[in-house]
């Protein structure tokens, strides 16, 4: 049998074939921890969208819980002309309350938005809302609730996946304002 010298036997693996190998476990192990720090960002994304579908609800339940059959109500008096946000904010403006039976359609309208407004500030700071009446007649309108997300959650694009008001697109803010577009009909 033919015996290899010693100088040309290979005992053990050499130091290039260590490094590519540490090299291609730690771009491994970098994907993973992207993909951990998205599958821990992720949750709280969906529970802001969440309570914005629900506060959403919640509005356009109370619009249509205010005795429309009045003469001097209007659905105009749920029209928000801007996007308001009073962060921090937990006790009710004056003046924004009323009670029964002193309590007016327009009143109730003043109350109803200022109690979303409060919810939106206790759960999704800073949040707001925005209500468009579309046709006042047939009580049409298009109701948005606006969120930031946390700066972490800057990587998640909102091109494409939100519909937010035309205003609120123009203000360019950073991180890009996360809405939920709700038409509603009473």
């Amino acid at each position: 049998m033919k015996q290899i010298p010693s100088a040309q036997q290979q005992s053990g693996a050499s130091l290039i074939e260590i490094l590519v190998a540490v090299l291609i476990l730690s771009i491994g192990l970098l994907a993973m921890a992207a993909m951990m720090s998205y599958a821990t960002l992720l949750p709280k994304s969906s529970a802001n969208r969440s309570i914005a579908i629900s506060t959403a609800s919640n509005m356009i339940e109370r619009m249509r819980a205010n005795p429309s059959a009045s003469p001097t109500f209007s659905i105009t008096s749920y029209a928000t002309s801007t996007f308001s946000v009073t962060p921090g904010a937990t006790a009710l403006p004056g003046g924004s309350t009323c009670a029964y039976p002193a309590c007016t359609p327009t009143s109730m309208a003043t109350m109803d938005l200022a109690v979303v407004q409060q919810q939106l500030n206790q759960q999704l700071p800073p949040a707001g809302m925005t209500i468009q009446i579309t046709d006042a007649v047939n009580n049409e309108g298009n109701l948005w609730i606006i969120w930031q997300e946390p700066a972490s959650f800057s990587s998640f694009s909102t091109a494409n996946s939100d519909n937010c008001p035309a205003a609120i697109v123009a203000m360019n803010l950073d991180p890009a304002p996360r809405c939920i577009y709700m038409p509603f009909k009473l």
